[in-house]
Parts: C-alpha cells; structure tokens; sequence
C-alpha cells in the first residue's frame, strides 16, 4: 500500500482524519507528534531530516516532543548551519542528561524507553528499528546489512575489535526488521531503497533528505572561479578521505580544501590519520577545515569549481547537493545515491572507480567548468527543502486520515 489515497474511499472515510484530530483538540488540545532520533550532536544527513521533519510537524500545528539518547547542543548546531535560526521541538526529552561517549548504536535503543501512545504521531527519523512500533520510519539504510555492500568502507570493517563490537547489534537490527511495526517507511535514495526491499522485504517510499539549496545558491552567481576542489562530511573513517589526498599527490598545482564537522575521539584520531598522511606525502596543496562555519563553507564554494565525493556507498549524499546548488561541478565514486540518484549515473556530473580516473575528470570538468555547472544548478533544485516538507506534510495526512 503507498500513502497516496485511492479514489474510490467512501467519503466517510476522507472524514475520518478530521474527526480523530477534532476530538484530540476537544479532549486534550493541539495534536501531540514525538520524533525520535539517537543525537542531533553530529550535524549529519540524518540530523538535517530530523530537524526539518520537527519543522513540518510545527507548520502543521503539532506540539512537537524531541526523544534522544543525549542533549542537543543547539549553540553548536546553529553554528554549523551558519547561525540559522533551528525550529526547535516544544519538548526534548533525553535518556542521559549528558553527552555519550561509549557504546553509542547501542545506545539508540535506548530511545524506545520513552515511546509511548501518548502521542498522536510518532516519527522515527534516526532509522535503526527499535522494539516499538512508529508511525513513521525514515530508514537510511538497513543497520544489519552495512557491512553486507561491496561498496562500504566503514570503521567496523577496520579491525576484529570493531567487528566483535558490531556484531550484536548487527544481529538484534536483523531480528527487529523482521518484525518492523510502521505505517509508512520512508528512505532517501533508490540506492537505499534496493537494499531495504532486498534485506527487509518492504517497499519504502523514496523521499529524498531536505538540502538548503537558498543557502548555497548564494555562492552559485561568482563568476570568479579557482581551480580549487572541495569536499565536505563530518571527519569520520567512511568518509575515504585518504583517496582525496592520492587524488591530490597527482594534481599538484590544484588546491584541495576538506571541510568537515570533528567530534569525538573518533574523528580526532581519524583528523590525526590524515595529518600524518600530509606530512609524509609533503603534499602543500591540501587544506583540513575543522568545524568551519556554514559561511565560510559558502565562501569557500563561491570560489571553487569541483566538489569532490569519495566516500564509498553513500546512501545519499547531502553535501554533493549543497555543492551543486553552489555552482560546482560534482565527482562521485560510481556507488550509492550520489551516482544513482543524485547525478543520474553520470548525466548532472562525474563519476570514477579508480584515482586514475578520478584525476582523469577532475581535469575535464576543470576544463568545462561552465558547461557542466548549468547542469549541476538544474539538478540540485530537484532535492530542495521545501519540497522534502511538502511530501512529508502530504504523507501525515494520509496516516491521520485512516
């Protein structure tokens, strides 16, 4: 069943949502939806959904109460965002009073304690399955079968210690999706969608993540354009940033500048990794911005022609967009959204496999920059904001409706 309403329902039944948000309002007032998502502390993909999704449900008149595993830091939210004014949750709820630095997955589960029917809606938006059923479940991608893709490159494949330490919960997400309880599940990207039907044995709607394409079409109009090439993502292992700095090794006179949230012991010692790796390459044409601001991010696009993508798998790719509403030209590792959905296997953009065919079109699209920018403009206006919240909007509808 999809969440577009057939013609042929009674009309009693179009009726039927009003009359259940009419009692809700007589007996206990405005209509009460929870959002569940583990932390908004790492600022990535999944936050920037959770943090429009609590904008829609607070457009449509919703009380809106945030459940966590730890407390939002709201300063350093809106600081990454570029001092964005954040809609906030009327309520938030956390597990823990203070930030968690150990067993952190396991932790997300934590967040069914709280779950109850005290709400009209309940909107999962972290994705992982918990022991409760939802609403609305927004599923980036299956946990249990992360390490399943020939395409991944994540931190638990790393070493035996990782492994042992993401094998239970590997194997308690399997078991929950087995049994997943949800009226509609959404995902973010075809990509993500193949592995959902083929793991979990649903369907899932495609809705693609909300991108702020106004924020970063303000650098789109510079006409002043370097060869400089940009990439963006929090500092973390899957991120591959070490096949950016072979890429730069080959491409001396171009200059490479890495923009990226670090927090956490994690992404310390991955920002270390990465040093080291500059210093004994002697490379001088690399440069790692940590925690930079969303302005100077934009700055630094309006001078820029390439974004550069090189995380393996990626099961949809917000920065290749911001990128793109920027004005530049992107090149995506031929795997997941980026390539697929984003991109269109190449037809808004660049892909590659290997370093040498990556230095091979960073040097074309340098070279048709402008050609290949009015394709990149066209595309990102497809993945906006306002028409994630739209979609959303409709799809509440349709659950208050029956």
């Amino acid at each position: 069943m999809t969440w577009e309403r057939p013609l042929y329902i009674p009309i009693i039944q179009f009726f039927k949502g009003a009359l259940r948000q009419s009692v809700s309002l007589i007996i206990g007032g405005t209509m009460k939806a929870c959002v569940v998502h583990n932390t908004l502390n790492s600022v990535g993909g999944g936050e920037r959904v959770c943090l429009t999704v609590i904008e829609a449900l607070k457009e449509m008149g919703y009380d809106v109460t945030l459940i966590t595993v730890e407390p939002t830091d709201w300063f350093r939210i809106e600081k990454i965002l570029g001092h964005k004014k954040i809609i906030k949750p009327d309520k938030e709820e956390p597990i823990i009073p203070f930030k968690v630095k150990l067993f952190g997955i396991y932790m997300r589960l934590s967040t069914f304690l709280k779950l109850s029917r005290r709400w009209d809606l309940i909107v999962n938006t972290h994705g992982d399955v918990l022991p409760i059923s939802s609403d609305i479940i927004y599923m980036h991608y299956p946990t249990f079968a992360l390490l399943r893709g020939v395409d991944v490159n994540l931190k638990y494949f790393k070493s035996l210690f990782w492994r042992i330490y993401f094998t239970p919960y590997e194997k308690i997400q399997e078991k929950l999706a087995g049994r997943l309880e949800c009226k509609v599940l959404l995902t973010n990207s075809e990509y993500s969608a193949d592995a959902i039907r083929r793991y979990v044995g649903r369907k899932p709607i495609i809705l693609y993540p909300p991108v702020d394409i106004d924020d970063f079409s303000k650098a789109s109009g510079n006409i002043n354009r370097e060869d400089i090439i940009v990439l963006c993502g929090r500092f973390s292992p899957e991120k591959n940033y070490e096949f950016a700095l072979n890429v730069a090794e080959n491409l001396p006179d171009i200059e490479f500048k890495i923009i990226g949230a670090s927090s956490g012991r994690i992404s310390e010692a991955y920002c270390r990794k990465l040093r080291k790796i500059l210093e004994e390459k002697r490379l001088k044409n690399v440069n790692l911005l940590m925690n930079a601001s969303r302005n100077l991010q934009i700055e630094i696009y309006s001078r820029s022609k390439i974004f550069l993508h090189t995380m393996r798998g990626e099961h949809f790719g917000i920065a290749v967009v911001e990128g793109m509403a920027a004005g530049l030209v992107p090149i995506v590792h031929k795997s997941g959204g980026p390539w697929y959905d984003i991109t269109l296997r190449g037809k808004y953009g660049f892909g590659y496999l290997s370093i040498d065919e990556a230095v091979e079109v960073i040097e074309k699209g340098i070279k048709d920059y402008w050609r290949y920018r009015d394709l990149a403009l066209k595309r990102a206006g497809m993945f906006s904001k306002t028409k994630f919240k739209e979609k959303f909007k409709k799809i509440v509808k349709y659950i208050i409706n029956h």
